[in-house]
């Protein structure tokens, strides 16, 4: 046994001397990165943005903003509040009383059976845009001025459909730092961009809501957002149906283009985050119990041996073995974290992050298949594609 301990133990340590080397060749020049230095589309194509808003009126101010600032000339945006409660119409608004290119749609709170809150929202909001582009983005979004015209360019320039990107995380709780670069990592780890973007591997897809640009021919050839009517996770759906279409698109790094917070404290990353990783990993518990497995051994094993060496239970050559996995795995955590612009010193809380990750993954699978996912009010059934207000549940 002792021998099979050592060959996971080089495993482990090859692999991260391995993504080590891969992030010092590529800190310089990252590939699939978009930049404002990219090329703008033409001032004459004509963009709409949609955004669906449900309880955002802490965000959707800067939103507006971001979307408002744009460098191209040629934009339409489209505002759909989704039955909010909280303000957001007042917000909305105040924005369509001085900026004629907003139009603001309302929706109720029910859903139509089959639907999934944004997918519905958005299905409705689209039919209101006249844009030869669509670019679909969350309201807690934060756009720079260059984001529409750089990313619709790129899209026409490379002969895509659809363009969708991973933009900067804003972070502000200590929750928020301590486990956002954590199941960040994890995603990545399993969705690297040199196969997403590769069209001979059809079913590594990967999409980010946040900012999905798409052109009207190739949405309305997929059937719109009801090609996702039931997925929770609408935007990597888009990119399957897009693929299985025989479509085209591209995921990039767009850090400099937007950002975004996802969430401001525990309850609401473990809410937002047991809504969408199970469903990740296709509802699956092999793939779910995959996830824990890798994550274990790569952000877990290292440190826990070190602390055994130190505690003088596993023995020098444990010690040894968890000061080098360790190593190497803050050192490219504290580069990330650099590349980033991540406060480094939460790098060292990477191993007791992933452990709560875990954790998330396991709670994600069991809440899915109880029926029992919420978001924003809502309460979601994978298995029956069915959702109800949860404040009309028993």
């Amino acid at each position: 046994m002792i021998w099979l301990l050592r060959l996971v133990l080089g495993f482990v340590a090859l692999v991260w001397a391995f993504v080590l080397v891969k992030v010092l060749r590529h800190w310089a020049d990252p590939p699939w990165t978009l930049t404002a230095a990219s090329r703008p589309v033409a001032k004459d194509v004509s963009i709409s943005v949609v955004i669906p808003a449900r309880n955002e009126v802490h965000n959707l101010a800067n939103c507006l903003a971001g979307v408002l600032e744009q460098d191209h000339p040629n934009v339409q945006v489209v505002v759909l509040d989704d039955g909010s409660s909280d303000g957001t119409a007042e917000v909305l608004d105040a924005y369509v009383a001085k900026h004629a290119n907003i139009v603001s749609l309302k929706g109720g709170q029910q859903l139509p059976e089959g639907w999934f809150g944004k997918p519905w929202a958005c299905q409705r909001a689209q039919k209101a845009a006249t844009g030869s582009w669509l670019v679909f983005i969350d309201a807690d979004v934060r756009l720079q001025p260059e984001a529409l015209s750089r990313a619709v360019g790129y899209a026409m320039d490379e002969g895509v459909d659809m363009v969708t990107g991973l933009g900067k995380l804003e972070m502000g709780s200590f929750w928020e730092r301590v486990l956002q670069p954590a199941v960040g990592g994890m995603i990545l780890a399993g969705n690297d961009l040199d196969r997403v973007n590769d069209p001979d591997r059809k079913d590594d897809n990967l999409a980010n809501g946040q900012f999905i640009a798409i052109s009207r021919s190739a949405y309305d050839q997929i059937g719109g957002h009801g090609a996702v009517r039931q997925d929770i996770l609408d935007d990597v759906g888009m990119a399957r149906a897009l693929v299985g279409a025989s479509l085209v698109y591209r995921c990039l790094h767009m850090r400099t283009l937007f950002s975004c917070r996802m969430y401001t404290n525990l309850s609401e990353l473990w809410e937002g985050w047991t809504k969408n990783l199970f469903a990740g990993m296709r509802y699956s518990w092999g793939a779910a119990g995959g996830a824990i497995l890798f994550t274990f051994l790569f952000s877990v094993l290292g440190p826990v041996l070190l602390g055994l060496g130190l505690l003088g239970v596993v023995g020098q050559e444990g010690l040894l073995w968890g000061a080098g996995l360790t190593v190497l795995l803050h050192g490219v955590r504290g580069l990330l974290d650099i590349r980033m612009e991540h406060n480094p010193i939460y790098g060292l809380t990477h191993a007791p992050a992933n452990v709560l990750v875990m954790a998330m993954v396991v709670h994600s699978g069991l809440r899915t298949r109880r029926g029992t996912v919420t978001w924003k009010g809502r309460t979601y059934r994978p298995s029956a594609a069915t959702s109800v207000d949860s404040q009309r549940q028993p």
